[in-house]
Order: structure tokens, then C-alpha cells, then sequence
């Protein structure tokens, strides 16, 4: 018997959403948007349950909940189905709320019970970003360092994609940020009721590793994602799907890392897949279905968003911020998109 889905927001993400659904072969049983125009676009199909509450899902039986509405919404939303409804797999679009008090909530209710939380950031799950791991790993190389430069698509949507690349790839935990948001006032593209501003800094992980970030509004190039070891560099423009990896070669790994007047080893790595946001949201719907499901995303999840949260927080007192966020900050609310 097919799986089945319930759909709620069906902007553009969750138009992606339907797509990845279909690449998985699961039905959809059910689609909710308090957007009536958005509605309207949907195919009606035979038993094909719409909605403009989401109430009205609520003990409709389903093996997934894709959750693609806006953030605000989606912490209401979440925590009425992880209180109320029988469905026990939830996929959820980034970031995870608009306040750290709120994430805590949520964590609070769902402990204890056995529901599977999986937030869409994707490249955890990407084969690409595996291999670029798998990489680091063979080779007995440990990754201390990643580099971000990116067009400002907001602190919270992108930078929480980002900031889970720092806990995937240096598998601890971060124990500082200094940062500063950007006080240029775009308008947000999802509508002027949105506040997400972009922002740089750098936050300090255990075992003296660090992530730099720059996410400020002032270029419109496609992103950069470059992660360091010793003797290892991987190069990622994922748009435009080119991982370049550097490599010191054999005679210069015996000597110090000052000696760096050389030309590496440079090399274009074979993709398991190209840059397609269906196919990766597809990853993380075979992930969310795994029988070797992993529990740690929901925690990594609060993680990032202690370090979205942690930089408004520097950019406010002006200074670095130590972690665990303090509770004076929990209140910090941004009305991401």
C-alpha cells in the first residue's frame, strides 16, 4: 500500500514539496493554505481533501506532514499536531521558529514522544555534501574551518541552512558567535510583513573550530561554501554545481602548514546529483521514512537556531555572545518568512 501525505502552505515551497512527494511515489491526501489564491491553483483529483484551516487535518491519518507555510504559522501548526493528531512523521521547512522560547517549546512537548521531526535544510542529507564528508573521512583529514559567502536570502531561511553544515561537518558543538545583522532595511521578497535581514560573523565550535559567515546585503552573486582541513579544501558553488577539492600533495603534508607557496592538487569532483530543490527535498522524505532514523536533526535544529538568535543578540550588545544562549535572549523574536 502507497504512503500518504498531508501538505500545508502551498506557496512555492510547497508547490516543490508536491513534486518531491510525487518523485517518491507517496500520495497526497490532503493540501491546506489560508491563501485562497494559492488554493485555486491546486488540481483538484478525486478525494483530494482542501483546506484553508488546518484544523481540519488534524485527525486525518497519514504517514507524513509536510509542513511549507510560513514560520510564524508553522510553530502554531507544529505544536497543534504534535499535541493532537496521530501522525508521527513531520517534515518542516527552516528556520524552526521566530523565537528561541518558542524552539525550547516545542522541544519540551515532543519529548517523550516517539515522533520523527525532520527540518528540510537538505544538504544533511544531500549525497553531494556525504561524499564531500566521506572525502575528509578517507583521507583521515578533519574539517576545522568553513567559509560562507552568500547574497543575503536572510539570516534565519539561509543562514540556518548554513549553520547546520557547521554541526554536520564538525561533528560538536558551537560555544560562541559574534556577528552583526544588517541594518539596510530591504524589503523581505516574501512579503514587507517578513523581517529576515542578512548579517556576518563567525561562530567559534568546540575543539577550535570555526565557521565564518557572510550573509550581508551586498552582493548578488550565487553562494560559496568552502571547507578546510590541514591539507584538504573543497570548493562547493552548488548552484552552479561545481565542488572543486584542493589537496596538498604527499611531499608537502611532511612539512609545516606555513609552507603553503605551492600548487596544489586540484580536482573537479563527480556529482551524485545536480542542484535541484525537489530532488534534495526528496532526500530528506526517504530520510524521514529511513528505519535507521536518527532523532539528532531536531537537536542539531535548536542548535542553528541558538546561533541565529545568538547574532542578533552580539549585533545588539556588541560583543560575543557564549553559549548556551542565555535566557534574557530566549524572547528575541524575528518574524522570519
Amino acid at each position: 500500500m502507497s504512503k500518504t501525505a498531508i501538505l500545508i502552505g502551498y506557496g512555492g515551497m510547497g508547490q516543490r514539496y508536491e513534486k518531491a512527494l510525487g518523485l517518491m511515489k507517496i500520495k497526497i491526501i490532503a493540501i491546506c493554505d489560508k491563501n485562497k489564491k494559492n488554493l485555486s491553483k491546486i488540481k483538484k483529483k478525486n478525494n483530494l481533501i482542501i483546506t484553508s484551516n488546518f484544523n481540519d487535518l488534524l485527525k486525518i491519518k497519514a504517514d507524513i506532514l509536510c509542513l511549507a507555510s510560513n514560520t510564524d504559522s508553522r510553530f502554531k501548526i507544529l505544536t497543534s499536531f504534535v499535541k493532537s493528531s496521530i501522525i508521527k512523521k513531520v517534515i518542516t521547512e527552516k528556520p524552526l521558529a521566530t523565537s528561541y522560547k518558542d524552539c525550547l517549546f516545542l522541544k519540551k512537548i515532543i519529548k517523550n514522544k516517539k515522533i520523527r521531526i525532520l527540518i528540510n535544510t537538505h544538504r544533511s542529507f544531500s549525497p553531494n555534501f556525504r561524499m564531500v564528508k566521506k572525502i575528509f573521512s578517507q583521507r583521515n583529514e578533519t574539517p576545522n574551518t568553513i567559509f560562507i559567502n552568500s547574497p543575503s536570502a536572510g539570516l534565519g531561511n539561509m543562514g540556518s541552512t548554513f549553520f547546520d553544515l557547521g554541526f554536520f561537518f564538525f561533528n560538536t558543538n558551537a560555544n560562541s558567535v559574534f556577528g552583526d545583522i544588517d541594518k539596510k532595511g530591504t524589503i523581505n521578497p516574501r512579503g514587507k510583513e517578513f523581517k529576515d535581514p542578512g548579517g556576518h560573523g563567525v561562530v567559534q565550535f568546540n575543539k577550535n573550530k570555526k565557521l565564518f559567515f557572510n550573509l550581508s546585503e551586498n552582493t548578488g552573486l550565487p553562494y560559496e561554501i568552502i571547507i578546510k582541513s590541514e591539507n584538504l579544501e573543497v570548493v562547493i558553488d552548488e548552484i552552479n554545481n561545481k565542488f572543486i577539492l584542493k589537496e596538498r600533495n604527499i611531499k608537502m603534508k611532511k612539512k609545516p602548514l606555513y609552507f603553503y607557496l605551492f600548487k596544489p592538487k586540484i580536482k573537479s569532483l563527480k556529482l551524485k546529483h545536480k542542484f535541484d530543490v525537489i530532488k534534495m527535498t526528496s532526500f530528506t522524505i526517504k530520510e524521514i521514512l529511513n528505519k535507521k532514523f536518527s532523532y539528532y536533526n531536531f537537536e542539531k535544529a535548536i542548535g542553528v537556531m541558538a546561533l541565529i538568535f545568538a547574532t542578533y543578540a552580539s549585533s545588539k550588545e556588541k560583543k560575543k555572545i557564549n553559549l548556551p544562549l542565555k535566557k534574557k535572549f530566549h524572547k528575541l523574536k524575528v518574524n522570519f518568512a
